[in-house]
């Protein structure tokens, strides 16, 4: 896919992509620049079912900007709309399996000794394990995702907020009918060296372009500060001059 020059740096590949998962493999969606090299590696969260076209255009607006983006479909919904929600012990296993795979020797495309994590909607509560309880894990960014109502959960979101370091950003709507943000408010307070932003006069979900709520102007703020947030914590691309 080609990119027009407002659009980022680079032209992209992306579609559906066998993650090794076990002793089988999982169905992610990928995008990554269409260029000879290594590239820092965001890997996207978001709720069960499948990954969304929304998730995907986030994918594709970081690969524009030179990271490899892999959405996980950790868990995938039934025919019937039912999933089976995974324990975090699994989940977090699945990531570090994940990040293993990414610095397999015979993978020529990843930079993925120190990745990024962005968790969209009900997929920012792994973001933030992922930030709090593994060193692997570099930047973690947030896109509206609850804080608080997984008390019962082995690792409650508000118990990992101190373990998280600086390298943290939190977007969130100021008029969001499903998180209060008040607790936008403590997460700061909690981890008062991330930045916890919240957006004024936008509800829920307006960053996704299939969203009621979109709001083109906050959603390509929101969309800039968060590649721009990867690309200052990740390390730069290795590309190879063919010239």
């Amino acid at each position: 896919m080609a990119v027009l020059p407002h659009e980022g740096t680079h032209s992209v590949m992306y579609g559906t992509y066998s993650t090794p998962a076990g002793s089988s493999y999982r169905s992610d969606y990928m995008a990554r620049p269409d260029a000879v090299g290594r590239f820092p590696v965001v890997l996207i969260t978001s709720g069960p079912g499948d990954v969304s076209s929304h998730v995907k255009s986030v994918c594709r607006f970081l690969a524009r900007r030179g990271m490899v983006s892999l959405a996980l479909g950790l868990e995938p919904g039934s025919s019937n709309g039912a999933h089976h929600r995974m324990g975090d012990v699994d989940l977090l296993a699945q990531l570090d399996e994940t990040h293993r795979f990414l610095n397999d020797h015979d993978l020529d495309w990843a930079l993925g000794d120190r990745v990024g994590v962005l968790g969209i909607g009900s997929g920012g509560r792994l973001a933030i394990l992922a930030g709090a309880l593994r060193s692997w894990v570099g930047p973690a960014a947030v896109l509206y995702g609850p804080l608080t109502g997984d008390e019962q959960r082995r690792y409650p979101t508000t118990e990992q907020l101190e373990r998280l370091g600086p390298e943290v950003l939190g977007i969130y709507a100021a008029d969001d009918d499903l998180i209060e943000p008040g607790t936008v408010d403590n997460a700061q307070d909690r981890n008062p060296a991330g930045a916890w932003l919240l957006y004024e006069g936008v509800g829920h979900g307006f960053v996704d372009e299939n969203h009621p709520n979109y709001n083109e102007g906050a959603a390509m703020d929101a969309m800039e500060r968060l590649a721009g947030f990867f690309a200052s914590h990740l390390p730069a691309p290795q590309t190879l001059d063919l010239g």
